[in-house]
């Protein structure tokens, strides 16, 4: 037999000793096709199961929408001066926000609270005084509690007044602070029904801090009245 002389002859003779015999090359291409059966198995059973995932997602109801608000990062006394680090924005669901929340801390720093403010509490515009600031220079936000619940109807914020204490035995009263500035008149904390004889109602006022402590000394031991200017 005549050995192939030129370069192609012998690279296809090549190949052909490479792939065996006729029976090599039908297990080959047996093994091949198993192998590509098997991946598209594989990437069937995948395929499945994120059509499975993706049909699930679509089908969970949304969660409830929320919104950004302001709330206190820690407890602040009435009449307290918010700070930067007194507040923090949250994401919360809408259904449970109180009417009017706040989203913007711009509204809030620098400002006063009305009243006790819990850690957590979302802040609304009825937590603030309508003042920004603290007034004059030197000069605090004092609570002040009068016996008459009725007077503090007759206030508003700027109204001027002198604070009257009065003995519970007897004694004479006596002015205790005069033409002190109203600040805010907080809405009290429980229903009409709920409130003790001697609850009163809440006033804030702008004084000095000697002033301050005349009046947290008088509201111990006295009963306190207003004067209207």
């Amino acid at each position: 037999m005549a050995r192939p002389g030129t370069p192609e002859q012998k690279a296809a003779l090549a190949g052909t000793r490479a792939i065996g015999p006729p029976g090599g090359r039908r297990r080959l291409l047996r093994d091949i096709r198993r192998a590509v059966s098997w991946h598209r198995r594989k990437l069937a059973v995948v395929a499945a199961i994120a059509a499975v995932l993706s049909a699930v997602s679509a089908a969970a109801p949304a969660g409830p929408p929320t919104l950004r608000v302001v709330r206190a990062t820690a407890e602040l006394p009435s009449g307290a001066l918010v700070g930067a680090q007194d507040v923090s924005v949250a994401e919360i669901a809408e259904d449970s926000l109180p009417r009017g929340a706040l989203v913007d801390p711009a509204l809030v720093i620098g400002h006063r609270v009305l009243g006790p403010v819990a850690e957590g509490q979302v802040l609304t515009r009825l937590h603030l005084l309508a003042e920004q600031g603290g007034g004059v220079p030197g000069h605090v936000v004092s609570p002040l509690r009068i016996a008459d619940p009725e007077v503090a109807t007759l206030l508003h914020p700027g109204s001027v007044i002198d604070v009257i204490a009065a003995d519970p035995e007897g004694a004479a009263a006596r002015a205790v602070a005069r033409e002190v500035k109203v600040l805010a008149i907080p809405p009290p904390q429980s229903e009409p029904a709920n409130r003790t004889a001697g609850e009163g109602a809440l006033v804030l006022v702008e004084v000095d801090d000697k002033t301050a402590t005349l009046l947290a000394q008088a509201a111990a031991t006295t009963r306190i009245s207003l004067v209207l200017h």
